[in-house]
């Protein structure tokens, strides 16, 4: 493993990038490595739950559906230039990130739908909350 990890460690990043790098242990390297891989079990686990909540929940309430093919994409993979392993960290990223922000697409139309009130605080990333209710009126 430590091998395989060695010899693929030459081309893991974007150019320029490999310079940190350098100065990572390869034990902790593989820990980094696995720490990183292993999240792919949550993230599958969450797209499914998210498609079987918009199925259900979203359907049944009369919310418009997120369309999961804007948040994503998956793209960079496909260049040129990338070695195969680059290629398998690029696939992994979007699909990562893309899961996320899907997520985070479905839970803000579920809030806008179902919960219209403004929070005390104004948490980062809650931009649409400015047409919210004010919580004064509930409270």
């Amino acid at each position: 493993m430590l091998f395989f990890y060695t010899q693929v460690m030459k081309n893991f990043l974007v150019p320029g990038k490999n310079a940190r790098m350098a100065r990572v242990n390869h034990i902790m390297g593989v820990l980094a490595w696995f720490s990183s891989y292993s999240c792919i079990i949550p993230l599958l686990i969450l797209d499914a739950f998210l498609w079987q909540f918009q199925n259900i929940y979203f359907r049944i309430m009369e919310i418009p559906l997120i369309d999961r093919k804007k948040y994503v994409i998956l793209d960079r993979y496909k260049l040129g230039k990338l070695t195969w392993w680059q290629r398998l960290n690029c696939f992994y990223c979007e699909y990562a990130n893309g899961i996320v922000w899907y997520a985070k697409a479905v839970v803000n139309q579920m809030e806008l739908y179902s919960c219209a009130i403004k929070h005390e605080l104004h948490p980062l990333g809650q931009e649409h909350q400015k047409d919210f209710f004010e919580r004064e009126k509930f409270e």
